[in-house]
């Protein structure tokens, strides 16, 4: 059995017994305990980092290690609350809000998001609970990160499970140069107004305005589970709500990167691989992801790919069609029973 998921956690004081299995240490919060209809215990947490805290949402018992479940650009774990009340009847699921999103802590001010720092939070999240290796289920943005860290920490990685990305789709590197002087100035922008409450509204708009802001790849009938976790209520405008996360994020540099090092990176690819690509969304369908995919076909005898009809977000709006899919890779490489 895998060593015990939150030997580094505390409870939060709401007179729950302690677990003889968890000691205490400072600074960890489980709370807001509840039980899904399913009778999956789920539990809000909080890891610290050096600029506040992560908050996560564990699904299933804390007795065993979980996978890992990192979301998407400017969404947040709610992402994974379809899926993940299927997954944790066979094995925890510990999804995180990335920094600045849903309720984790947003980076210092004058700072601003870099990709890159995603697989070390990954590493950071790894060593805090002491885990030997990392269990990935990762979603866009998550994916991209997760495949980083798998290619740089072959041995620091158990699987890894990747949702409609892989590698950051390719870029025209002139266009990427006429940009920047607009984006770098948008940045500026943004940080002199950090201060200020962003616009509200209430939250039928909000789930409007969410389901178009993703191209309508969130269906309607799933943005609650974002709004949950990435949405305030607005102290200017009582009974009127506004997006949470920070606004420095719509300007994070997807810098490209060389092709030579990207296909370097995909070519240490070696654990066993889950490729979900959702047949309706326009991500990782150029000719440049698709060679990568190659790359890993060729190289990784353990890399299984499927193709899904669905949007970008296929694991939340369809989590009940791709959990076979999962369940099956999983079983296949003896990671649940």
């Amino acid at each position: 059995m895998a060593k015990r998921l939150f030997s580094r956690l505390t409870i939060n004081s709401n007179n729950l017994p302690l677990r003889s299995t968890i000691k205490r240490v400072e600074n960890v919060r489980i709370s807001a305990v509840h039980t899904e209809a399913t009778e999956i215990p789920v539990k809000e947490i909080q890891i610290p980092v050096k600029w506040g805290h992560v908050s996560a949402k564990l699904w299933g018992h804390e007795n065993e290690e979980p996978i890992l479940a990192l979301h998407g650009w400017q969404d947040n774990a709610g992402t994974w609350d379809p899926l993940a009340s299927i997954l944790a009847k066979k094995r925890p699921i510990l999804a995180i809000d990335f920094p600045g999103h849903g309720l984790s802590s947003w980076i210092p001010p004058g700072m601003q998001y870099y990709p890159w720092d995603l697989p070390r939070l990954i590493l950071y999240i790894k060593d805090y609970f002491k885990w030997n290796k990392v269990s990935l289920l990762s979603h866009s943005m998550g994916s991209i990160a997760s495949l980083r860290f798998a290619s740089i920490f072959p041995e620091y990685i158990d699987f890894y499970i990747a949702v409609d990305s892989l590698v950051a789709d390719d870029y025209d590197l002139n266009q990427v140069v006429g940009n920047m002087p607009k984006i770098l100035r948008k940045i500026q922008v943004i940080h002199s107004r950090m201060e200020e409450e962003p616009p509200s509204y209430t939250l039928e708009e909000l789930a409007k305005k969410w389901h178009l802001g993703t191209t309508k790849s969130v269906s309607l009938e799933s943005v609650h589970h974002l709004i949950t976790r990435g949405v305030k209520e607005s102290k200017l405008n009582p009974g009127k709500y506004y997006f949470s996360r920070d606004s420095r994020l719509k300007t994070i540099l997807f810098n490209p990167e060389s092709k030579k090092f990207v296909e370097a990176l995909v070519r240490r690819l070696k654990c066993p691989t889950l490729y979900i690509k959702a047949i309706d969304s326009p991500y990782a369908s150029d000719q440049f992801s698709v060679e990568m995919r190659e790359i890993i076909e060729k190289n990784n005898e353990q890399f299984e790919c499927h193709f899904v009809p669905g949007t970008h977000h296929v694991h939340l709006n369809d989590g009940d069609k791709i959990a076979p899919l999962i369940i099956n890779f999983l079983q296949k490489y003896k990671f649940i029973n």
